[in-house]
């Protein structure tokens, strides 16, 4: 089963940009993930074909926070990219290595101490030694993180980070299995990937959102349908890939193939009529219902305003993150960078093949 040739046309009225410091977060990232040991034995030779220094470099995921935080400073950008390396190397490789010896309490093991790194108050733990890529990283980066954020902003974050751990685990409980429930798999893919991360970590560089302003519904609709926008056009264009890796059971196109008993192209068209609807959601819904429900709860500035930015980033994101899956090399075809609206009619326009 091949989707590479049939792929629908996605709609993406925002515009994709690419942050000007990018170039320095490469270098400093690949740098970075050297110190961290993401390259030692056996990390980079258990499955040289899906991480190593040369797959690192193909799939340029400096390029992906470059994109999807395109007016980061540059040290707010290395910290993003750090980031998301990280949690991209615990997805991709570390917790699998448990799976391949069947060793799921000690993978349960591992999670529960990859969260004593990010102790609630921020302080350092001197008496914890990192032993393996993944401690070292959060070792590294929480004392990065953690000093500008409230306490409550802390708990989000730490919490964000712990579905994402978790959310590893159930997929490899479930990598042979799958979910058969497409309601079930949209929800699951929204609570445990790593996009509720990538939003919270946004605010570090935007400003806190105040814990009243982040629970009210009309945000928690934007935060909802970015986590879904970017991890379902995801699963579109990752399909082949994760065909040739064994993992095709928790994408969200194979669950709709089988539960809904159609052949790939009808599925993908389904999907993308799905994320369709979310990049609608995001684009043409949140926006005038959050300003009323600022209005009705006489939200002070500068929190308005703040906001406001903060929607405007997640467009940004969402139009980077597609613009990034054109140009990386992590799915097995490189196209040259999208810049300006996307939809049906401007694809064949606007890419070109490279080598």
């Amino acid at each position: 089963m091949s989707l590479s040739s049939s792929r629908p046309a996605f709609h993406m009225p925002f515009t994709a940009r690419t942050n000007p410091h990018l170039e320095g977060t490469r270098e400093h990232v690949r740098h970075w993930a050297e110190q961290m040991g993401m390259f030692d034995e056996p990390y980079a030779t258990t499955w040289p074909d899906q991480w190593s220094r040369r797959k690192f470099d193909e799939a340029d995921f400096a390029l992906w926070t470059a994109m999807t935080h395109p007016d980061a400073e540059p040290g707010e950008l290395d910290l993003v990219t750090d980031w998301h390396v990280a949690l991209w190397f615990v997805d991709d490789l570390f917790l699998p290595l448990f799976r391949q010896d069947n060793d799921r309490a000690a993978a349960r093991a591992q999670v529960k101490r990859l969260l004593e790194f990010l102790p609630l108050d921020g302080l350092p733990r001197p008496h914890l030694v990192p032993g393996n890529p993944v401690e070292r990283a959060f070792a590294h980066l929480w004392p990065r993180t953690a000093p500008p954020m409230t306490p409550a902003w802390r708990r989000r974050f730490v919490q964000d980070i712990d579905r994402f751990l978790h959310g590893v685990l159930w997929e490899i409980d479930h990598v042979d299995l799958g979910v058969s429930d497409p309601v079930e798999y949209v929800y699951a893919r929204r609570e445990f990937g790593g996009l509720p991360m990538t939003g919270t970590l946004m605010e570090h560089g935007l400003g806190e959102i105040p814990g009243n302003v982040h629970r009210m519904r009309p945000l928690q609709s934007a935060l909802r349908a970015f986590a879904d926008i970017i991890s379902l056009h995801n699963d579109i264009v990752s399909y082949d890939r994760e065909v040739a890796e064994g993992t095709i059971a928790n994408n969200g196109v194979e669950v709709l193939r089988i539960a809904l008993g159609c052949d790939l192209a009808d599925a993908s068209r389904l999907m993308n009529q799905l994320l369709t609807a979310r990049v609608r959601t995001l684009d043409e819904v949140v926006g005038p219902d959050l300003e009323r429900a600022l209005r009705d709860d006489d939200v002070p500035e500068p929190v308005p305003t703040r906001l406001a930015g903060y929607l405007q980033a997640l467009k940004d994101a969402t139009a980077g993150s597609y613009a990034w899956h054109e140009a990386t090399g992590r799915f097995g075809r490189r196209l040259s960078v999208p810049h300006g609206p996307t939809g049906l009619g401007t694809s064949a326009a606007r890419l070109s093949l490279t080598l």
